[in-house]
């Protein structure tokens, strides 16, 4: 908490930054149902407000592997059906998300959130044995479908950095994130 608040100066809380933070963290993306291979990059802002004791927060999140349809030349699809063999669905994903909170103490909160995930298609193909095809390729599908999850989570907050920790069905995260009045 910053020396205004403790202090309960009114004059220094106009010239001083709000109670806010921004940080990066990862996800690993957990193998389930619309699977995003690999770990997704995670943007997010905070604000604390000290007083009422809740603090509320934006994330932006997208996977750091971006897949794309592999551009095969001088191939129709009928060849490249008969030529490979269909080995799972992947997905890009892009996801938007509102977080919530309470302090438990003045340092350690506890949060939860809802995330909007916008999902890109893709097939992942392999080539048959004695063909000139790369041995995994990508097609999209045209499909995007949109989710929607909750993710549970701790933040505690030390000096200038707040570190957190989030659990959901989609992927287990950890970040860290700068805050301005520590």
């Amino acid at each position: 908490m910053a020396v205004a608040q403790k202090n309960k100066d009114p004059f220094a809380r106009s010239a001083r930054l709000p109670d806010m933070s921004v940080g990066l963290g990862l996800r690993y993306n957990t193998k389930v149902k619309y699977k995003v291979p690999g770990v997704s990059l995670n943007f997010n802002t905070t604000y604390y407000n000290f007083d009422f004791r809740f603090l509320i927060g934006l994330d932006f999140m997208t996977n750091l592997k971006r897949n794309k349809t592999t551009i095969l030349e001088e191939r129709d699809l009928a060849t490249i059906r008969a030529e490979s063999s269909f080995t799972k669905l992947i997905y890009n994903h892009s996801a938007i998300g509102l977080t919530g909170g309470w302090m438990l103490t003045e340092r350690f909160y506890l949060v939860g959130g809802l995330n909007l995930e916008l999902l890109e298609q893709f097939d992942q193909l392999a080539s048959n044995s004695g063909n000139d095809l790369p041995a995994v390729f990508y097609r999209a599908t045209g499909k995007k479908p949109v989710l929607f999850s909750l993710k549970y989570g701790v933040q505690y907050m030390y000096k200038h950095f707040v570190y957190d920790l989030f659990y959901s069905k989609r992927g287990i995260s950890v970040g860290v994130n700068f805050f301005f009045n520590g």
